[in-house]
């Protein structure tokens, strides 16, 4: 606080749980202008917003969900300045509507959170977040703060490049903390489901279960009410309406119900009595992991983080990866589009590009930014995209951009078997997980499975074997009272 306080560039990388968004709150009520926060989620802002008009933080929020008459009454205290906190989406930053309102407004400081997304090397890139970097100058270039619960010091490092900090304090925790029991099952597809059954009935409410797919997430919580569990589900696929209710529900503060959803809920939920989270499938990376364990025991209490590790997961993963990741085809399509549109001597926009590409529009936008850093694309003014170069240097340049986007497919490639190294590793899991975020000598946390000496469901020849537990000697007066209770 007192180094964004005194204009400095910061970057935070604190655990989910640590408060990290005061950082910024506190010095939103001290300085005299505006701070811009970005989140990457509309629902994530709506939560910040009714927590802030809660303690009386003067809040608005401008996106592309608002009421007319909401945005009229956003933008007409944003004119009005003073101290202010507004919530935004980087879409909405840079945008030829509402960029100009917030650049007259003259922030006082740019908040940039899930700023990991900004790394192409994070879990969860997003291009829109590539261009922030731009929008902060077109802001005046206000001090920037950076804030995430998982990077590893090469994302740190490209979030600082991509961001433009300069000099910034780096302000970084071990990403495990010690009231979270880790733990690991490796168990067969087929029998993870009484492998679940046996969890639910020993870990406490309210908890997830977190899975890699909807068909499973619709598949558990069918399972779930047909055994008279309480549960409720969340995946992209529902209705927006259907998801509020969901989370509505399983936010209640005295709720003791299960949530059965994909990697779409979490981001920013604040329900500090979560006691338990069960992988029921392998997350796509270690970073994905510690961001949705890290949502249980944030009011401090003992919970516990279940992965049921079957390696054939992984192959899940691998294929919604290469839905999400450019790859060599889509830089050829896009290439050749592009050509084809110059060709022309006509300047398709973005998404008009993707489309005639064939690409995905995301993986379209990742490629483009690409594209216009190595300097052989460029914007109009009205948003088109044009070719920097002859057609012929052009097309010669995208193609040295085959090795990065072979290097990305090794990337993703990498996390997984990170992944299953954590899961069948032999030593403590807070060490492996701290070691992969850059602590060099991290302790054991006694904690875990591992140091604990449980035993860890172990798949061998198609039966599930359970290691030996340690057995403590108990004293005679508790062998007495054994005896008396048979």
């Amino acid at each position: 606080m007192l180094a964004v306080l005194a204009s400095r560039d910061v970057l935070v990388a604190l655990p989910t749980g640590f408060g990290k968004s005061l950082i910024y709150q506190v010095p939103a009520m001290i300085l005299k202008r505006p701070t811009v926060v970005v989140s990457p989620l509309i629902a994530l802002m709506a939560d910040q917003e009714r927590a802030l008009k809660a303690r009386g933080v003067p809040v608005v929020c401008l996106h592309s969900g608002l009421s007319a008459v909401e945005r009229r009454a956003a933008v007409a205290r944003l004119e009005r300045g003073g101290r202010l906190v507004v919530l935004t989406t980087p879409e909405t930053i840079e945008s030829k509507a509402t960029a100009p309102l917030i650049e007259r407004a003259r922030p006082a400081l740019l908040c940039v959170d899930e700023a990991h997304c900004v790394s192409e090397w994070g879990h969860d890139f997003r291009p829109s977040y590539l261009r922030l970097g731009k929008a902060r100058a077109r802001l005046g270039s206000p001090p920037a703060l950076a804030l995430t619960a998982t990077a590893t010091p090469r994302v740190r490092e490209d979030i600082a490049v991509r961001m433009g900090l300069a000099k910034p304090l780096v302000l970084t925790a071990p990403p495990h903390r010690k009231n979270l029991r880790l733990a690991v099952e490796v168990v067969p597809g087929p029998q993870k489901n009484a492998t679940l059954g046996t969890l639910i009935r020993s870990l406490q409410r309210p908890g997830i279960i977190y899975c890699a797919t909807t068909v499973m997430v619709d598949q558990l919580a069918n399972v779930l009410k047909r055994v008279g569990i309480p549960s409720v589900r969340y995946h992209g696929k529902l209705s927006p309406s259907e998801r509020t209710t969901a989370q509505r529900r399983f936010m209640e503060p005295k709720g003791r119900m299960l949530m059965v959803a994909t990697s779409a809920f979490g981001m920013g939920i604040d329900k500090p009595n979560i006691r338990s989270i069960v992988h029921y499938q392998a997350p796509g990376s270690l970073e994905s992991y510690v961001q949705e364990a890290g949502r249980a025991g944030r009011d401090g209490q003992p919970a516990d983080c279940v992965l049921l590790f079957d390696p054939a997961d992984l192959e899940i993963q691998e294929h919604l990866q290469a839905l999400s990741r450019p790859s060599v085809r889509h830089l050829i399509s896009l290439e050749n589009a592009l050509a084809a549109w110059a060709e022309e001597k006509r300047r398709p926009s973005a998404a008009t590009l993707a489309v005639s590409a064939g690409v995905p529009q995301r993986i379209a936008e990742a490629l483009l930014v690409d594209l216009e850093e190595a300097g052989w694309i460029a914007h109009s003014k009205d948003g088109s995209i044009k070719l920097a170069v002859p057609v012929a240097a052009f097309r010669a340049g995208a193609r040295e951009l085959v090795a990065k986007v072979k290097t990305f497919a090794f990337e993703g490639e990498r996390k997984l078997k990170t992944v299953a190294a954590y899961a069948t590793t032999e030593e403590c899991r807070s060490v492996f997980i701290r070691r992969y975020f850059g602590e060099d000598l991290p302790p054991r946390c006694g904690t875990c499975d591992r140091c604990r000496g449980s035993g860890v469901v172990v798949a061998r020849e198609g039966a599930v074997v359970k290691r030996p537990r340690r057995r403590r000697r108990r004293s005679q007066k508790a062998r007495g009272r054994r005896s008396v209770a048979l």
